[in-house]
């Protein structure tokens, strides 16, 4: 990554808005998988049990860190660094940099070690971040079934790596089957806890009396 990047933190550009610089390349930190691995006395080998729980492998958080430079006087330079502490530290923030503008990070900010250098100064944004980066538009899916039919059959593609639990919109009370599991779903919008969408395609089944569509939608996230 450059070291002029700009980035936005809740939509106040670090250059635009701020006059500051980004002067650090590590930025992103990679976040660590949570891996849980067992001795056990007589067995050949460890045994990963990493994917026991959940299916897949989970992760910690990853840390986002901003060095920030800016050149003006101290009345100003003071009176920014207020309102940065004040809007920023401790609060959740959502960071999109200026070469990946289709995604963002999301976590909770820390601002430190203010200083005056000369005729300019610095200080540090940190942000200890969700270990996905997530698409900055939801991705949407209609199942529709027409009058004639009973029910129609769909594949549900998440690009992701991160499994994600769709919001679900029913235009009329239905059935939804998934990997051998119905569930009824009443008109309106309600989430399905058992319906969880891994990376890749999922088969879904709508199962409607005289015609009706179920939406899903659902924001995708990556490494």
């Amino acid at each position: 990554m450059s070291i002029f990047l700009g980035a936005s933190i809740n939509g106040e550009h670090t250059l635009r808005d701020w006059k500051a610089v980004i002067t650090n390349a590590d930025l992103i930190s990679i976040p660590e998988p949570n891996l849980t691995v067992l001795e056990i006395p007589g067995r050949n080998g460890r045994l990963d049990i990493s994917e026991a729980l959940t299916g897949d492998v989970t992760y910690g958080n990853r840390t986002i860190k901003l060095e920030l430079a800016s050149s003006v006087d101290l009345e100003s330079w003071y009176e920014k660094c207020l309102h940065i502490f004040n809007t920023y530290h401790g609060k959740r923030v959502t960071v999109i940099f200026d070469d990946d503008l289709t995604h963002y990070y999301t976590g909770r900010a820390a601002v430190s070690d203010p200083q005056r250098v000369r005729n300019g100064g610095t200080f540090v944004l940190s942000v200890d971040a969700e270990p996905f980066r997530y698409s900055t538009t939801e991705r949407a899916a209609v199942v529709s079934v027409s009058s004639s039919a009973s029910s129609k059959t769909a594949t549900l593609t998440n690009n992701g790596r991160k499994p994600v639990c769709p919001s679900v919109n029913a235009s009329k009370a239905c059935q939804l089957v998934f990997g051998g599991i119905t569930v009824s779903l009443v008109q309106g919008t309600q989430t399905v806890p058992s319906l969880i969408l891994p990376s890749g395609n999922t088969s879904v089944t709508v199962k409607v009396t005289g015609g009706g569509s179920v939406t899903f939608s659902f924001r995708e996230g990556w490494l």
